[in-house]
């Protein structure tokens, strides 16, 4: 994908950068999250809390958003569960806000996710999104 289509277009952007690494625990999670997207006071430190405030952005307004998630390959390194619950979450959430439907067409995306992890876990982290994003 060409760096240019992930560069937020003119108006109001967010970036939430969120590093897996030192990510060993749900609670770990959510506690990036909380302080990258500052989620709003009633967040409830939960997997369905986490999904939807990605789905649902308007305690967040702006025009375009984009996660930088680093370390992708490090995060619950020790539960699979939990790992592939965020990845779907995430999936979820960059479908969700992918294209803003109009009469005249589609638009460029609002929520771009940016994945980050060594190369040599490259092909393993590509078949799991893959795999989410065409079951």
């Amino acid at each position: 994908m060409p760096v240019e289509t992930l560069l937020p277009a003119g108006g109001l952007n967010f970036v939430a950068s969120v590093d897996g690494a030192g990510a060993h625990s749900a609670d770990d999670v959510f506690q990036k999250f909380w302080d990258a997207f500052k989620l709003p006071d009633y967040f409830g430190w939960n997997w369905p809390a986490l999904r939807d405030c990605l789905r649902d952005l308007g305690w967040l307004p702006c025009d375009q958003y984009l996660l930088v998630l680093s370390g992708v390959d490090q995060l619950l390194p020790d539960d699979q569960e939990d790992r592939l619950r965020l990845f779907r979450i995430i999936s979820e959430a960059g479908r969700k806000w992918s294209y803003v439907k109009h009469p005249e067409g589609n638009e460029a995306g609002k929520f771009g996710i940016v994945l980050l992890c060594d190369e040599s876990n490259f092909e393993e982290i590509m078949r799991v999104f893959e795999n989410l994003l065409n079951p």
